[in-house]
This record gives C-alpha cells, sequence and structure tokens, in this order.
C-alpha cells in the first residue's frame, strides 16, 4: 500500500513520506500503531489536485518508502527513527511523517538538527506536552515537546488548550512560546529551516474524533491550511510529521481523510511549485 500518487522511487524522490508505526508510552487511548497504513488507505478517496494551492500530486516526484518495522525497545526505536529520516535529509529530500506516537517528533527532529543545524520546531497540539516527566518516563508523548525544545533553536505551539499547570515557567521565558493562529509567524525567524509537527489533536473532535487523546474546543480544517498559507513560499519547511491518529476510534475513516487530505495540502503548500500563488 502506498500513499496517493506517490509512485516516485524513494531514493530519487524530492519527497520521501515514511510510515513510523511506533506506540510505546500511550496511556489512554491506544491505535497509532494502525496510523499509516490508514492515512494511506484513506488517501485513495480523495484527489491529488489541490484547488486552494492550484497544483496536482501527480506533478511532484514523492516517494513512499513503507514504514519501519519498529522495535518495541522505546530507545531502539528513537534511534531507528533517528538514523532513518537523517539518510534522507542527507540526500536533500524533504520528508513527511506518518506517526505513530507524538514521540516520534523527537528523533526526526534531531536528524534535522543534524542535517541543517539550527531548526525551528512549529507544533500544532491540543496539549503543551511540556512535562520534564510522566508515568516514571522522560521521553514519552507527554514529554515530546519539552524533549524537543531541548534540541530545537525554538518551539512555537500552536493551538494548545490543556495545559498541567507547570508548563508555564517555560513559555515565553526562553525558547518555547504559546502562539495564536493570527501571530505564531511572529514567534518564527524566516533564516532558520522548521519542522512542522501536527499532532491531529489540535483539530476539534468534530471534525477529527479518531484520535488518543481528543480535546473540546480546537481549531478548524481551515485553521490548519490558514497554518500552511502562511507558511507557504515565506519559511523553509524541510519536514512534516502527523501523528496520533488512532484507527479504532475512527471507524467512519473521517480522521483518516482528514489526515490524508492534510497531507496533500502540506506537501503541495511547502514543497511544490511556488507558482502560481494561493488565491
Amino acid at each position: 500500500m502506498r500513499f496517493l500518487a506517490a509512485s516516485f522511487p524513494p531514493e530519487g524522490a524530492d519527497v520521501v513520506i515514511l510510515g513510523v508505526p511506533f506506540e510505546a508510552t500511550e496511556t489512554w487511548r491506544k491505535g497509532p500503531a494502525l496510523a499509516p497504513d490508514a492515512i494511506r488507505y484513506a488517501s485513495d478517496s480523495v484527489e491529488s489536485f489541490s484547488a486552494i494551492f492550484g497544483e496536482d500530486l501527480v506533478n511532484l516526484k514523492i516517494g513512499d518508502a513503507g514504514n519501519l518495522g519498529c522495535p518495541q525497545s522505546l530507545e531502539e526505536a528513537l534511534h531507528l527513527v533517528e538514523k532513518s529520516v537523517a539518510k534522507y535529509f542527507c540526500r536533500g529530500q524533504k520528508v513527511l511523517i506518518f506517526g505513530g506516537e507524538h514521540t516520534i517528533t523527537l528523533p526526526a527532529l534531531k536528524a534535522a538538527c543534524s542535517a541543517f543545524g539550527d531548526v525551528q520546531l512549529l507544533v500544532l497540539d491540543a496539549h503543551s506536552d511540556l512535562r520534564d516527566e510522566y508515568l516514571g518516563l522522560r521521553v514519552s508523548h507527554a514529554t515530546v515537546t519539552r524533549r524537543c525544545s531541548e534540541v530545537a533553536s525554538r518551539v512555537v505551539l500552536v493551538g494548545a488548550r490543556s495545559f498541567y499547570g507547570g508548563e508555564f515557567e517555560l513559555l515565553g521565558k526562553g525558547k518555547v512560546f504559546s502562539a495564536s493562529l493570527q501571530d505564531f509567524t511572529s514567534y518564527l525567524e524566516q533564516g532558520i529551516p522548521i519542522y512542522l509537527s501536527l499532532d491531529l489533536d489540535v483539530l476539534d473532535p468534530s471534525q477529527c474524533p479518531g484520535v488518543t487523546n481528543p480535546e473540546p474546543g480546537g481549531m478548524g480544517y481551515w485553521d490548519i491550511i490558514e497554518v500552511f498559507r502562511k507558511l507557504r513560499g515565506k519559511f523553509k519547511v524541510v519536514a512534516m510529521d502527523i501523528v496520533e491518529l488512532a484507527p479504532p476510534y475512527d471507524p467512519s475513516y473521517v480522521s483518516a481523510v482528514c489526515a490524508a487530505k492534510l497531507a496533500i495540502e502540506g506537501i503541495i503548500a511547502f514543497w511544490g511549485s511556488k507558482s502560481p500563488r494561493a488565491p
């Protein structure tokens, strides 16, 4: 199974899609290990042409590298993800990762930093994920943004509406910022590459219910498109991940379709031609 229109050999593609079906630290609803193939399957239900950005996925060199065979060991899995993603950056390729739980962002971000030096992390997430430790783990889905802040040159969090309270000592006082849809670009530097992490629970559950930790009051689909619009042509996005889809809680497949559609729009927005401009 491969993603829609991703028919180019991965070793020579401009953009590589990689599935990382890793799931080890989830603490409530399970299922992200099934997400990469669910997104691929759902992509067959949508069109490859973006009416928003005026381009067709079939005209781009997209390759689907399949899924990593992730070991159960957290440490081994993180090492494998970092090593695998680094390979694509060394070839000069852009990377779109289908998770898996949000923890996979950390090793992929490390690979980006090794390849590009300073890298900014833009996180779209309902939760701050800024705990220093959770249930005895320093690396987990609930601490991933905290760990990433120790790697990235800065972290900008958009869409967060669930906080544990202790993170406010970090926000806005160092290199971690919570921003709105209206002002998030003011926290980013145009000359520094961006890694974009999209946790699907940033969306309101009415639009994307099949996630591990749904949180009421979220962003809408068009808000995510607006993020793409604001980044397009102004910032260098070198990688993107889509994480925390939970197929067992998505019987209608509406959440997987949403993820697939956002993957298409993201690829075209960031790595398609910059003309014509989106209306």
